[in-house]
Formats: structure tokens, sequence, C-alpha cells
């Protein structure tokens, strides 16, 4: 038996790598990983800074001044204009406005309504305002308008006190009936207006030719034409008048209106006709009245035209009177079409501050604050364990003591 020599034990040889070594990590280094181990450790801190955010705000919420708002609504319907009204729109042309609630909304914001709510609730004591500017501004902010495509436009009021501010919003909605009855919001009130100012120009024409006319009867003696001349003096002021009228009809359409449209085209037609008439009757070859007021004497011919100009005015001042009154029962059924849906009333709980939103901003806050805390901590104290940012830390402490006391030991 022959004994072998054993084998000698070979180490296996692995290739050295090629690269550097890794260095190992730098103790001035952080990772995310750190970070949140970093964050385990002090959870009781972080929780604690949590539940102070939170005592913190609810302190805050009680001592805080409390906001109520009351809110109002109104219906604000379509206007459905009748045959009468749809009329008058076309022969006067003043579709100038339909009663939007975009009018509704911006009477509520007009300075005027806001002086009357001012005045009428003491708001300048309430609001410690200096001028009414400021209490105007004050009461801008706390007042809230919002329009909806279904009609309804929602006033809304918050102050700190919470009948105050039923008041103030049941106030915009007595303001604005009263603006309503007296502004001209819709077309037919627009209509109303125009007539109006046209009736109180023809009513100072009418004083002023019934003067002229007095005059002239003391100085000549007259008192009446002949029949056949106050025929005539009739036919030609109501043919003027009707004129008149139409002239006054077509300026009123052109502001909203082309020279295309068919009612001025008829209009001007109309006029065109009268004129042609009228002309026929001054110059005596009218048959119609049957007497030719250029073949009258001297004096009667004078008192014919002076009396001519109070027929006209007479006549045109009715015309414009009917018309008028058109369109004031047109506007009168339009007039209360601002209904109150919901009145104010006083709110039963504070609309400011919202203590839940307010109380999870405080703990949101708190711990938030506890994490960057702890994350600045634990960054300062990683970099203060490194010997070379303390060597700096020393260098630049100590280039500052020899900037700052250099001049001195000079």
């Amino acid at each position: 038996m022959s004994l072998e020599s054993p084998t000698p034990y070979r180490a296996e040889l692995r290739p050295e790598p090629s690269g550097p070594p890794p260095a190992p990590p730098s103790g001035g280094e952080l990772d995310l990983f750190a970070l949140l181990l970093v964050q385990q450790r002090h959870w009781l801190r972080t929780f604690l800074f949590g539940v102070a955010g939170f005592c913190l705000m609810l302190a805050w919420m009680l001592t805080a001044v409390p906001r109520f708002s009351s809110t109002a609504v109104l219906l604000v319907p379509q206007a459905n204009p009748s045959a009468a009204g749809l009329a008058l729109q076309m022969a006067s042309g003043l579709d100038l406005m339909g009663g939007g609630f975009e009018v509704y909304v911006d009477i509520l914001k007009s300075r005027s309504l806001a002086d009357r709510l001012i005045d009428k609730n003491g708001l300048m004591a309430f609001y410690h305002a200096k001028t009414r500017a400021d209490a105007e501004r004050a009461l801008a902010a706390s007042s809230i308008f919002e329009a909806s495509k279904e009609g309804l436009i929602r006033i809304t009021v918050e102050t700190g006190d919470k009948n105050l501010s039923a008041t103030l919003a049941n106030g915009y909605l007595t303001e604005l009936d009263r603006l309503n009855q007296t502004l001209a919001i819709t077309s037919a009130g627009q209509q109303r207006v125009f007539y109006e100012r046209q009736m109180v120009q023809e009513k100072d024409a009418l004083a002023d030719a019934e003067v002229a006319l007095k005059q002239e009867q003391e100085r000549s003696g007259l008192m009446l034409p002949p029949a056949q001349a106050q025929a005539a003096l009739t036919a030609i002021e109501n043919t003027r008048a009707q004129l008149r009228l139409r002239q006054i009809q077509l300026n009123g359409m052109l502001q909203s209106a082309t020279e295309q449209n068919v009612e001025v085209v008829r209009l001007r037609a109309e006029i065109a006709s009268l004129e042609g008439q009228l002309a026929a009757m001054k110059s005596g070859s009218g048959e119609e009245a049957g007497f030719s007021t250029s073949k009258a004497p001297g004096e009667t011919l004078t008192y014919t035209r002076l009396a001519r100009e109070v027929k006209f005015h007479e006549t045109l001042f009715e015309l414009l009177e009917k018309q008028f009154e058109t369109a004031r029962q047109q506007e009168a059924k339009t007039i209360s079409m601002v209904q109150i849906l919901d009145p104010a009333v006083p709110a039963d709980h504070k609309s400011w501050p919202p203590r839940t939103l307010y109380c999870l901003l405080g703990i949101a806050g708190g711990l938030g604050f506890g994490f960057v805390y702890t994350f600045l901590e634990a960054f300062v104290r990683t970099v203060a364990r490194n010997p070379e940012n303390r060597a700096r830390y020393r260098q630049l402490v100590s280039g500052g003591a020899d900037e700052t006391h250099g001049p001195a030991a000079r």
C-alpha cells in the first residue's frame, strides 16, 4: 500500500477589480432612508408639534371675531311682451335694454344704492369708517352678488352681526325694488322716458305758441278766423302733427336700426307722403281743406298762422301723450318682474372662521414644522460630525475674528 502525498491546497485566485476601490460613504452625506429613520426616532416630537399647532389655531379661533352671512334670492324671469308692446318697440325702435341679469347685478353694486344702505343702517359707525368711500368699500367687500342662468340672483352679506347681515341683504331687495320703479330698466321703460322727454319739449313749445297767439289777438282784436279758414287750419295742423310724430319715431328707430330696416323704409315713405300733402295745403293747391291760406287777408293770415302753430303743438302733444300712455302701460306689466324668492334671515351658525378647515390647517402646519425641524437638526448634526466641515467652520470663525480685530491691532 503506497501512501500518496496529499494534494496541497491551492487557493482560488480571483481577478482584481480594474477600477479604483469604492469610496466609503462620507460622514457629511444624507440620504432619504436615513432621514426617514430620523423621523421615526423623533416621531413623538413631530406629533407634539402637530398638537401644538392645533392648540394655537383653536385658541386663535376662540378669540377671533366671528362673522355671519345671510343670503337673499331674487327671481328675475324673462319678460314676455304683449303684442302692443312689440308694436311699440317696432314703432319707436328703442329696444335698448332687455333688463338682463347683469343689469340688476350692476344696480346692486351701484354707489347710490350703497349710500342709502349706509345711511339707513349706520354703517359709517359700524365699520369705523372715516370717509363714506371707506364705508362703501367695506360694504362692497362684505357683499357678494351671483347671477345664475336660471334667472336667480343671490345676495349674500357677511358681517360680524347676524341681524345686520340679514337686514342688509333684505335692504338690497328693498332698494332694488325702489330703483326698479323709478329707473327705466326695461325696453318699455326706455320708451316711456323717450316719449316723456318729447312731451316736455312740446309742452314748452305749445306754451310759447299760445303766448304769441294771445299777443296777436290783443294787437289785432281778432278772436276767431273764418269758418273756412278754421277748417283749413285743422287739416293742415293735423297733417303737420302726423308728420312730426313720424319723424320722432324715425329718430328713435335709427338709434338701434339701420336704413335697410323694414320699419325705417315704411316710416320714410310715410314722411315723404305727408310732406307732399303739407306742401300742397300750404301752397293753396290742396283740395282736401277747401281753403287756400295764401288768399287770406294780411291780419287774418298772421292770426291764422299763429293759431296754426298752437293747433300743431296741441295735436302733436296729444299724439305723444297717447304713445307715452302706451309705453307706461307696457312698463307697468314688466315693472314687477323682480320677485323675492327667499328673503334673508339671521344665520344660526357663524360662517367664519371655518373651524374644521382651520383646525386641520393648524395640525398640518404643526406637523410640517416638526418635519422641517427634525430634518434640519439631523442635517446640522451630520455636517458637524464630519472633521473637514468642523475645520472649515473653525477657519471661517477665526477668519471673521481676524478681520474684526485686524484694524484695532494695527
